[in-house]
């Protein structure tokens, strides 16, 4: 699905010309067969255990270290602020520590050739032409996405578990939270993940290593018009939201068996 994803983002053609989700999958099993589905997939297995440690590390950090703040110098913090403050620095954290391994995804799966190109001659490449810059490009864009994106999935799960609380009989619920806040931040940033794997892929269809976000984002919606900018999110939406539901789920359970042995250990 992120394969199929990252090729629709990929495509620089009005909307309407474009191939369908179905299309592209046919003529992708047809010409490079089943496994070029999992193109890319060593790096993103990579970034995504490293960025899923790094993001809910660092939201317990900076969730403590703000609560401590909101204490100290009474800020009457909401909890729904709260979590979006807490969820946009530890998303931008996580997308700077990872980015690296973003980029070769893209790369690696956006290659249409019969080949399966190695991640380390894909690291020989992006290092030989464009040095240790080329590594983070695009990475404006994404940590402004991944940024907004994780802040929103925060801010808008707090608020969909506020309005079940009357609901926790409901096995699940978590998840269907969960859904709902990854449907909703996707929905509101989605245009700059796009933004952000057209610079991924720039210099290596472009003689130039660099461009400006703003004018690709102009460049785009000219050439394809605004809905160009979501090439790709109804399979990012079924990819991802019902992640996010688990990941949601098990976060939730996780930190309520914890609270429970640690309560165990201290009534002992």
């Amino acid at each position: 699905m992120d394969t199929l994803k990252i090729r629709l983002q990929l495509q620089q053609t009005p909307y309407k010309h474009g191939l369908s989700a179905r299309q592209l999958l046919s003529e992708l099993l047809k010409n490079e067969g089943f496994l070029a589905l999992w193109k890319g997939n060593v790096p993103a297995e990579i970034m995504y255990i490293l960025y899923g440690a790094c993001q809910f590390a660092s939201y317990s950090y900076f969730s403590t270290m703000l609560s401590e703040l909101d204490e100290k110098y009474k800020l009457d913090i909401g909890s729904a602020s709260h979590s979006l403050l807490v969820g946009t620095a530890a998303g931008s954290t996580s997308t700077v520590v990872t980015y690296p391994f973003d980029l070769l995804r893209t790369r690696l799966a956006a290659n249409s050739t019969k080949e399966f190109i190695s991640m380390t001659k894909s690291i020989g490449s992006v290092y030989q032409k464009e040095g240790i810059p080329g590594f983070f490009a695009g990475l404006k864009p994404a940590v402004l996405s991944v940024a907004s994106t994780t802040g929103l999935l925060f801010w808008s799960y707090e608020l969909a578990r506020d309005l079940s609380a009357d609901y926790k009989h409901i096995p699940f619920i978590e998840g269907f939270c969960g859904f709902a806040a990854g449907a909703i931040a996707k929905g509101l940033t989605f245009p700059l993940d796009t933004l952000r794997k057209r610079i991924q892929m720039y210099s290596v269809h472009n003689k130039s290593k660099a461009v400006n976000s703003l004018s690709l984002f102009r460049h785009i919606v000219a050439r394809e018009g605004f809905i160009g900018l979501y090439k790709g999110f109804g399979i990012s939406v079924l990819k991802t939201a019902p992640t996010t539901a688990v990941t949601m789920f098990f976060y939730e359970f996780t930190l309520t068996s914890l609270r429970r042995n640690k309560d165990q250990k201290l009534s002992q």
